[in-house]
């Protein structure tokens, strides 16, 4: 991984001096939630014998919509426990279908029960929560209108036509059971669906159940610690307790009255992030650039496409094809590699000067040694300056583009901050490159 001392002090001391201001904002800038449903919600918790929590809805500057401390909340403390009976899941839902033999996964599963319960207005049992819901998932990618989604970065697109697919998979299961109940499935259209799968995705948790040992069908709905927001900095433990039948949320963080309690989803990126969820994080530590796509479309001088499938197979049967990235200041120690293998100009496998340097290369993975030669080294920086370069004169030309579009909406800002981001990674990674030239090479 080529990693410049000198430049990371400043721009991770900047980077943390964001953040703390970012979390000020959050922190400061608040007003309580006292809106009808989510009074009526409350009450509906207190009913039914829910344990009374120090949180409570409120408005934050940065994060919108989050769960306030009520008073100062120690390290260690249980923030929020949701007995058994209010968690939605594989093993509480299965046996509300008429026992239908078709397999339904988890996700089927409760996204069919919340828009069920939803059609069902203030008949349903969990009326009070259906109406904190979300109406419309407008910030999810899913949902995109063709024009933005065509701006957002290739992987991210890729990643989106993928979800896609699979709620189109969960769809055809559902519909092909609400075929056989006719009253049920004129009430159910697409859209319908895809508001109860997104409700799903976007705020389920992992919790193990007894019916299926697929991974997959281990998530649940957990009404109340699903108002909680996501922060990387946040340090918490989820788990069922056996004991009390509840799942607990314990923070490792103090919290003082009057702050923003948060939850972690994990050491997730803004593509992540955004796809699953819905929104992004400004200056979030895990994002990177991918430069799959640029790697693979690169053409390099006496490179037949039979020589570079020979080098494109080696990196598979190594273990490195796909998978490059770049982060502030940081390239992947694979992208690295694998253009390191891809410059080779002199290559026919049957010849033994290429079996020698191959054998080099696989040592520059293994570590035995740390380049092939210095000719291979000035040009693996040399043409991974030009992908770098021409994928910033890409990311900036989209920006340009988004600048077109008018109004504020959320879809729109997400596009921009995802390029942006992009932007400041790339001139960060070329900007190390330069100064690794200048130093090894002039």
């Amino acid at each position: 991984m080529l990693n410049k001392e000198k430049s990371r002090p400043g721009r991770t001391f900047r980077h943390r001096q964001r953040r703390r201001k970012v979390n000020e904002k959050q922190q400061k800038a608040k007003k309580i939630i006292q809106e009808d449903n989510w009074t009526n919600f409350r009450e509906w918790l207190k009913r039914k014998g829910f344990p009374k929590t120090n949180l409570t809805l409120a408005e934050f500057q940065d994060t919108g919509r989050g769960m306030m401390a009520t008073r100062n909340i120690s390290a260690g403390e249980i923030i929020i426990s949701v007995p058994k009976k209010f968690l939605l899941t594989h093993d509480s839902l299965r046996d509300q279908y008429y026992r239908h033999p078709m397999k339904f996964s988890a996700h089927q599963f409760i996204a069919l029960y919340l828009i069920l319960e939803y059609k069902k207005g203030t008949q349903s049992n969990i009326y009070p929560y259906i109406d904190m819901l979300p109406k419309d998932f407008d910030n999810m990618p899913l949902t995109y209108g063709k024009e933005i989604f065509d701006l957002l970065p290739y992987n991210v697109k890729v990643d989106v036509e993928s979800q896609r697919a699979k709620f189109e998979r969960d769809y055809t299961g559902i519909k092909k059971f609400l075929d056989g109940k006719p009253d049920v499935q004129s009430k159910i259209s697409r859209e319908d669906y895809l508001w109860g799968w997104l409700c799903v995705n976007t705020r389920c948790i992992y919790l193990e159940t007894k019916s299926s040992y697929d991974v997959k069908d281990h998530i649940a709905i957990a009404p109340f610690l699903d108002f909680l927001n996501h922060s990387h900095e946040s340090k918490i433990k989820g788990e069922f307790n056996h004991m009390t039948q509840c799942y607990e949320i314990t923070t490792l963080t103090p919290y003082k009255k009057g702050n923003q309690v948060f939850i972690n989803y994990g050491p997730h990126d803004n593509f992540f992030i955004l796809m699953e969820y819905g929104f992004v994080i400004p200056n979030n530590p895990y994002n990177y650039v991918s430069l799959d796509k640029e790697f693979f479309e690169i053409s390099f001088p006496g490179e037949s496409e039979l020589i570079r499938q020979e080098k494109l197979d080696l990196l598979f049967h190594n273990g490195f094809y796909g998978d490059y990235c770049l982060r502030i200041s940081e390239i992947s120690f694979r992208l690295l590699t694998a253009l390191r293998l891809r410059v080779l100009q002199r290559f026919d496998d049957s010849v033994l000067e290429t079996q020698g340097i191959v054998r080099k290369w696989k040592n520059t993975i293994t570590g035995l040694t740390e380049i092939i030669n210095p000719e291979n080294e000035r040009l693996m920086y040399f043409y991974l300056k030009l992908i770098c370069e021409n994928s910033l004169l890409k990311s900036e030309t989209v920006l340009e583009a988004l600048k077109v579009f008018e109004g504020t909406n959320v879809s729109l800002s997400h596009t921009k901050l995802l390029w942006l981001e992009s932007i400041t990674i790339l001139r960060s990674v070329i900007s190390i490159i330069q100064d690794f030239q200048q130093e090894i090479f002039m």
